[in-house]
């Protein structure tokens, strides 16, 4: 029988792999990251709350903004949901839930818990033709808001809709 906690979780799985695979774009380089950090930071901003926001791009850190008051331990947050995200190819909201429903472990891909965890906020950018680039990273929020404010970002720098994971 399934819990009403796994039964949510699927449900939130579901709408999560759709959000991957509409929010794959043609090509994105340095100034393309700067443009979607620029966004980020204002639906950042609108959130009032204290964030630090990255973007990388084939290793190397092309965005980064802190918001508000952002506390030291953001950026080792930032580097652990990066670290899944950009080895499994999966936004770190996805590998948690996955996990959660009896799915891959830290331990599966080589991780420790020093270096990597499956928590939302980090999302990978997959392009269409090639794979995983690079990735958007938001930490401050609750893993969710991290998660779906990583994508409200990118699907308006893409100019598309994407559903949206259901409130808390």
């Amino acid at each position: 029988m399934e819990t009403a906690g796994g039964a949510r979780d699927a449900e939130l799985l579901k709408i999560v792999i759709q959000q991957e695979e509409a929010l794959r774009p043609e090509r994105f380089d340095a100034a393309d990251a700067w443009q979607l950090g620029l966004i980020l930071r204002e639906m950042g901003l609108e959130t009032g709350a204290d964030l630090a926001l990255s973007i990388s791009l084939l290793g190397a850190r092309v965005f980064r903004c802190g918001l508000g008051r952002p506390k030291p331990n953001f950026d080792r947050w930032i580097a652990r949901k990066e670290r899944g995200t950009l080895e499994c190819w999966k936004s770190s909201l996805r590998l948690k839930l996955e996990a959660q429903t009896g799915g891959d472990q830290l331990g599966d891909h080589g991780l420790t818990a020093q270096e990597a965890v499956f928590c939302g906020g980090c999302f990978p950018i997959h392009l269409k033709s090639l794979g995983v680039v690079g990735a958007v990273t938001v930490s401050g929020l609750s893993d969710l808001e991290d998660h779906q404010l990583a994508v409200d970002a990118l699907a308006k720098w893409m100019k598309v809709k994407v559903a949206k994971l259901p409130g808390e």
